[in-house]
């Protein structure tokens, strides 16, 4: 039996030009009468030449974003499609944005057709507001990927629980949810989150034409329309810090043109790096990316390091299919590269704080790599953890421990620069090296390199403050095999694309 839907309550035809000229974003104002459920449009920027985004907004804020997804946008009271938030449609003034993402040399043209309709069309999916979980309660570094992308992306296509499978497969603790400028996600993942034995923290993927960053642990969308009224990527971050949010900038070093749309990190010198918590040091796949990518982003980091500012080092794998295709020289699945966070807990909360602090490591290849343990012993005999600070101390002792690292090489660093190497003669391998820094502030690092002096893993800083050794001492390294350090750390050790549309990330 056929079901007849009333008839439309509008049917809006808008069409036009778009030009470099006013902004990279366009505003199309349209009226929609009291008793619509739901609003339907159609819309195309006809060319292959030309890329525009979409997104929706009500007259009480933000209704979705789409991006350069071709489909029809839905916007329903209790459903709507993918990167659309359902809930009351308000009668009134609503607007369609367009995005300038890509435009031939003359400009381009759009077509979209609104249809309100008084009947629902979409099925239902299960929702439920945001409860914190807390899934683990041991301290030790939880395995996790910060930068995954769901169907909620309008590039994407893995489900929830496909992404949720793929992680727990690969023996990951968590993922971030970095959905493209959109939140309609974090309902859909609090219907689930109880019954999944993986973290999935809420996020946006911020996703600029100047840069792209993640927002995560937020809970409202965050605007991310730079020049718009004068908007600024400090804009951006303040307001995911006054959600009580962590900013982690994504894949800074990718610039490829249109191929990735606003992938390279360029929004300008307004940057308020003192609320950046993270540089993806890695983002997708190995082969390429720690060739290419990763050196520059670690000069970089070390540069604002050297300004002062603390980031931790994070990855992603910028996985949206689920793992599907996924290939070492151009993508990769889900925790391809591995970020590990030394949190007190398996929950949002003690994830946020330990990026915070900088206790990260990253695995660069995957969960696999081997596991590099690193501290700093203290003025009074314990072990400073990654992330943490070390006062009044003369001399650093540092011990490192490497499991499954035969072959490689441990190579600490010091304010950026490398101070020491020893090479990896056992699969359970512990060395300690020693500097004398002189006074003032220093940072440590560990690298684990390949044979071919590639990056397996890196871990984020220590921090020491160190006071005048008051003796001739060289200030220098040296790795010693054993050391009378190494039984009080061994307890330490044990705990342990077309380009995409809208702008891939």
């Amino acid at each position: 039996m056929s079901i007849l839907l009333a008839a439309a309550l509008c049917a809006v035809h808008l069409e036009g030009d778009v030009t470099a000229d006013g902004g990279d974003y366009v505003d199309l104002p349209f009226a929609v009468p009291a008793g619509t459920a739901e609003i339907q449009i159609s819309h195309t920027d006809g060319s292959e030449e030309v890329i525009l985004d979409w997104g929706v907004w009500s007259p009480a804020g933000f209704r979705g974003w789409g991006g350069g997804l071709t489909e029809d946008i839905v916007i329903g009271v209790e459903q709507s499609s993918r990167g659309y938030l359902p809930g009351p449609i308000e009668p009134g003034m609503w607007t369609l944005v367009i995005g300038k993402a890509k435009l031939a040399a003359g400009g381009g043209h759009y077509v979209a057709d609104v249809t309100c309709n008084p009947d629902a069309t979409l099925p239902v999916l299960p929702k439920a507001p945001y409860q914190p979980l807390v899934l683990a309660t041991e301290r030790r570094w939880y395995k996790g990927d910060f930068h995954v992308h769901s169907v909620q992306s309008g590039d994407a296509k893995a489900t929830l629980q496909q992404n949720v499978d793929l992680a727990r497969s690969r023996g990951l603790d968590f993922i971030n949810l970095s959905d493209h400028n959109t939140i309609a996600q974090h309902a859909l993942v609090a219907a689930q989150q109880p019954s999944w034995p993986v973290l999935v923290l809420r996020s946006s993927e911020i996703t600029t034409y100047a840069g792209h960053g993640n927002g995560v642990g937020i809970h409202d969308y965050v605007d991310h329309r730079l020049g718009y009224h004068g908007r600024t990527i400090r804009n951006v971050i303040d307001d995911v810090v006054a959600q009580g949010g962590v900013f982690l900038v994504n894949h800074p070093a990718t610039d490829l043109g249109s191929a990735c749309i606003g992938c390279a990190w360029k929004p300008g010198g307004d940057v308020p790096w003192n609320e950046v918590s993270g540089l993806e040091i890695l983002t997708s796949g190995y082969g390429l990316g720690e060739l290419a990518f990763t050196p520059t982003v670690i000069a970089m980091w070390d540069d604002l390091e050297n300004q002062g500012y603390r980031l931790s080092a994070v990855s992603g794998s910028d996985d949206h299919t689920a793992g599907v295709g996924a290939d070492d020289l151009q993508s990769s699945a889900i925790g391809s590269p591995t970020a590990l966070v030394l949190a007190n807990e398996l929950s949002e909360a003690a994830i946020l704080d330990a990026v915070r602090h900088q206790r990260t490591k990253v695995q660069l290849r995957g969960p696999d790599d081997p596991d590099v343990a690193f501290a700093i012993k203290t003025a009074r005999g314990g072990l400073a953890d990654i992330g943490d600070d070390v006062d009044n101390i003369s001399q650093v002792e540092m011990p490192v421990h490497v499991t499954g690292g035969n072959g490689m090489f441990v190579r600490i660093w010091r304010d950026g620069a490398q101070l020491t190497t020893t090479a990896v003669t056992s699969d359970n391998f512990t060395t300690t090296a020693q500097d004398v820094p002189g006074a003032g502030d220093h940072r440590y690092r560990v690298e684990l390199n390949d044979i071919a002096n590639r990056r397996v893993v890196v871990t984020s800083h220590i921090y020491v403050h160190a006071i005048d050794a008051g003796c001739g001492c060289r200030a220098g390294g040296r790795l010693d095999g054993a050391l009378p350090l190494l039984a009080m750390a061994l307890p330490w050790f044990r705990r342990r694309r077309r380009a995409i549309r809208q702008g891939h990330s």
